[in-house]
């Protein structure tokens, strides 16, 4: 029924009681006038969501437990850390009920990461001295929840002014105590109670950071996290270091061959940092530019800060830290050459032979030879023919060449066992290698088995070396004796080596190795780990007569090499070796390097980054050195290769199956390599020089430190003070790029001016055929360009060339005064060097030495005469060549005996 109006019944209502009157409106609460109003509305779910949102989030996305306030009243912590900058909280790619409860977890990326400040600290209830205990904030570490060191200290070793050690170490294990020095230029804060390590510049710029990051030590766990910069970083093998990346410290194939040194820049000034850690260790850049460093050690950390403030004073102390005990000899300059394309040995013998006599045919100048080819102990004697290496031998002396054997230190063990897998019962199922009982054991294995490395105390452990077919047993260098060596090597030593180079002395083991059961005996191992480990001994085996694991000291494995071969087989014959520890005494052997583009810019930064890190002694084989090699395909890459290797420290020719030698090439490819080879002959005294004072082959960051356009740079590099390279390291690369350093410029071999300005980008037109070099005006090089068949023959009898590239000094405004300046030297012996210096029109030769045997003896080692000056920077009128003025002269530098000489260069 539709309702209907009653007129009889209506009253209407008083105006003034109805619900829309305005008077009745403006009572309204003010929550009715929120939810009414769409825009306060808004408004009010955005305040509450910014609110509530981050709450929740920490609750159910980033907090593992109820995250009830630590119990020590120390700090909190928060999970809100930027992605960026979080650090994983023990392995960190975990599952959330593995997470420890005083980290914090993300349920988006199942990741575990550490609150800022991180709970796992260390506290002291007293100011810090070296004798103060810290004890941790929590008796468990974020690794299998293992027990923390409950003893520990931080020792602050005052080295020098500008260099300073810090150990963190277990005081049960050993104490130490830190020397201090009344002037120094760094000062450090230790916080309390919670430890926060900061090292400053007297300045108060901050080189050094441990940022309230975790400090985690435990059994065979040490982890510390810190910040150097928040600019650029370099070393690890990297230029620049770059965010995201790993570095495992344990000698092996592909690993670091340089000291683990970080070089940082910080506002306009360089410091320096040295991992100085035996145990394995991953070193790990994060997105934020902090570094993490896990070690698998027992007792502790060692880092040495460096205070620069130039990247050459980082350098010095690192020299001072290690000691440098110079091997260079003149002949290292020269091409080092191994072959290993025949397994037998009279084709052997024969090869060399053909070698030695093609060689010479062509005019190919090298220096050493590794003779037949590499040598691998036997357990009988020191190689599997004893005959074929002497012939060797003779054949080399024959040709006035010197004999520099490839030695590794396993020894061929014959395999005579029919059962041949042997496991411990503590570690079944790790390892499937090749192992065999004592009462088995032949000649010097059987005589000396307690210098063997060892499965366990009754088996010596035997690897396997693909290109071996016998398995291999791994003496440990550390504890064997004069007598062992001797039996080992069947040589006469004195008379017949003259260097040496250690190749697979990780050392080198390719058995097949299975990792299930490690995480039982270690706390924390990942994949970077498992690489380095694969082609080394198994982690698990002893060393003789102790329960010492292996791995624990596989990093000083080449090292105890090195000075076994030292002390009873080699002498004071320069050692090559492709492992050491801390030891800038050796020259850098770089091995297996695949053949590629790529590699060839990686080495120059290998060799670069290296030389800056205290070896300045470096080798890196040309073309690279695996079976991998392809002559038809690569052998631009290969001519490109040698004429980097001008610059090299010392320069190594190893060929495999495939011969890369120059022999190997025809034509123009043969030419090209012969004139690099001349070329650095020809260089080699400004390159031997040059070592006496530092490295070769030198980044941009270290020769140009305030130049930012030049610093990331990784396709030039400075060779001394004096050159620079900038070369094609592309296929079929028309045009170079060149970022213009302080200074003036001129090529080198033509003398044409470079007409730009400092950090300006030139583009050079360029061929196959070139390699750009560049001389920095105000520099001399001096030359021998009549190249010999061996560095030490050119050195004696070839002639002198100086190259002057003058650089024009006081022109002022009021008044052109023009001075042409230039210098330079060279080092004849520990006893002589000359200088050379041109003041406008005159060259002036003096010296401040007197011991003239090496230049003017009849057993003198040096060429005396200079027959030709090339000068660069002058005008085109006086110019006799299109961008250089030459003179052929003749001056005696046995002259010096009486005095300066004096040459007038107007002539």
């Amino acid at each position: 029924m539709i309702p209907y109006a009653n007129a009889g019944n209506f009253k209407e209502e008083d105006e003034e009681k109805l619900p829309y009157d305005y008077e009745i409106t403006k009572e309204v609460k003010w929550y009715d006038k929120v939810l009414l109003n769409r825009p306060s509305k808004v408004t009010l779910i955005a305040i509450l969501l910014t609110i509530l949102a981050p709450v929740l989030m920490y609750k159910y996305f980033f907090a593992s437990s109820k995250d009830w306030p630590p119990s020590d009243g120390l700090s909190f912590g928060s999970c809100l850390v930027q992605r960026e900058a979080r650090l994983p909280c023990g392995i960190g790619s975990i599952s959330q009920s593995d997470c420890h409860k005083q980290c914090c977890y993300d349920l988006a990326t199942n990741f575990c990461f550490h609150r800022f400040p991180s709970r796992f600290s260390y506290v002291m209830d007293q100011a810090w001295h070296e004798d103060v205990v810290l004890r941790p904030r929590f008796s468990t570490v974020p690794f299998a929840s293992q027990n923390s060191v409950k003893s520990l200290r931080l020792s602050i070793d005052e080295i020098s002014p500008t260099h300073l050690s810090l150990t963190f170490y277990d005081s049960k294990e050993v104490s130490l105590q830190g020397r201090r020095i009344e002037y120094k230029e760094y000062d450090y804060r230790i916080s309390s109670h919670e430890l926060n390590v900061i090292v400053e510049r007297i300045n108060d710029s901050t080189i050094f950071n441990t940022d309230r990051g975790p400090l985690i030590a435990s059994e065979n766990i040490w982890e510390i996290t810190f910040k150097l910069t928040n600019g650029l970083m370099f070393g690890l093998g990297d230029l620049p270091l770059r965010e995201g990346t790993t570095k495992i410290i344990y000698n092996h194939d592909g690993g670091l061959s340089s000291l683990p040194l970080i070089y940082a820049q910080s506002n306009g000034s360089y410091h320096g940092l040295l991992i100085d850690v035996i145990k394995p260790t991953e070193v790990h850049v994060t997105e934020n530019n902090q570094i993490i460093v896990r070690s698998i050690a027992k007792s502790g950390l060692k880092l040495h800060l460096f205070l620069g403030p130039e990247p050459k004073d980082i350098l010095r102390d690192v020299m001072d830290l290690l000691g440098n005990k110079m091997q260079l000899e003149y002949w290292m300059l020269g091409a080092h050459v191994c072959s290993e394309t025949t397994e037998d040995q009279d084709e052997a013998v024969n090869y060399l032979k053909s070698f030695i006599t093609d060689a010479t045919a062509i005019n190919f100048p090298y220096e050493s030879h590794c003779g037949t080819r590499p040598i691998v102990f036997n357990a009988d004697n020191v190689t599997e023919d004893l005959t074929a290496v002497v012939a060797g031998i003779e054949l080399l002396k024959i040709a006035n060449k010197k004999f520099v054997p490839h030695i590794s230190p396993y020894i061929r063990y014959p395999d005579i066992l029919e059962d041949n897998n042997f496991e411990d019962n503590n570690d079944t199922d790790v390892i499937s290698t090749t192992t065999v009982k004592s009462m088995d054991c032949l000649d010097i294995v059987c005589e000396f088995e307690h210098f063997m490395l060892q499965w366990n105390s009754t088996h010596v452990y035997k690897g396997s070396i693909n290109s071996i077919d016998e398995p291999v047993v791994y003496p440990d260098y550390e504890v064997v004796n004069e007598e062992f060596m001797a039996k080992l090597w069947a040589l006469n030593v004195d008379a017949d080596v003259d260097g040496v180079v250690l190749v697979n002395n990780w050392p080198l083991d390719e058995s097949f190795k299975l990792y299930e059961d490690i995480s039982s005996a270690l706390p924390y191992f990942n994949k970077n780990f498992g690489i380095a480990f694969n082609n080394t001994p198994q982690w698990n085996i002893t060393k003789p007569g102790t329960d010492q694991r292996y791995f624990e000291e596989h990093n000083i494995y080449g090292s105890n090499f090195i000075r076994a071969m030292a002390k009873n087989i080699t002498k004071d014959a320069p050692t090559w070796s492709s492992s050491q520890w801390m030891n800038t005494n050796v020259i850098i052997n770089r091995q297996n390097v695949q053949t590629s583009w790529t590699n060839l810019q990686n080495e120059l930064v290998e060799t670069a980054l290296g030389g800056i890190s205290g070896h300045w002694l470096w080798s890196s084989p040309v073309c690279g050195d695996t079976a991998n090699f392809n002559i038809d395909n690569q052998a631009n890459l290969c001519v490109k290769w040698y004429m980097a290797a001008t610059f090299f420290p010392t320069v190594k020719i190893h060929s495999k199956s495939t011969p890369r030698d120059p022999l190997a090439f025809e034509g123009t490819h043969r030419h090209l390599i012969i004139d690099a080879l001349n070329k650095r002959l020809s260089l080699s005294p400004y390159f031997f020089t040059v070592l006496q004072e530092g490295p070769l082959l030198r980044p941009m960051f270290y020769q140009f430190p305030h130049n930012e356009e030049l610093i990331e740079l990784r396709s030039q590099f400075s060779v001394g003070d004096s050159l620079l390279i900038a070369p094609n390291l592309q296929p079929i690369q028309s045009h170079v790029h060149v970022r213009v350093p302080p200074g003036i410029w001129y090529e080198f071999w033509s003398g044409l001016k470079i007409d730009a300005d400092e950090g300006e980008v030139v583009t050079m037109t360029t061929t196959e055929a070139d390699f750009l070099t560049f001389i920095r005006g105000g520099a001399i090089i001096i030359m021998q360009t009549d190249v010999r068949a061996t560095a030490e023959a050119t050195r004696k009898n070839s002639p002198y060339t100086l190259v002057i590239a003058s650089e024009t000094t006081n022109v002022t405004k009021e008044e052109i005064n023009e001075v042409r300046v230039a210098e330079g030297k060279l080092y004849i012996s520990q006893n002589m060097t000359i200088h050379f210096r041109v003041n406008n029109t005159d060259l002036i030769i003096n010296t401040d030495d007197s011991d003239f045997s090496s230049l003017c003896s009849d057993e003198a080692l040096w060429a005396k005469i200079i027959n030709k000056i090339k000068i660069y920077g002058l005008g085109e009128e006086e110019n006799n060549f299109d961008h250089h003025k030459q003179l052929t002269t003749e001056i005696d530098l046995c002259d010096l005996e009486n005095g300066d000489i004096n040459f007038t260069l107007s002539s």
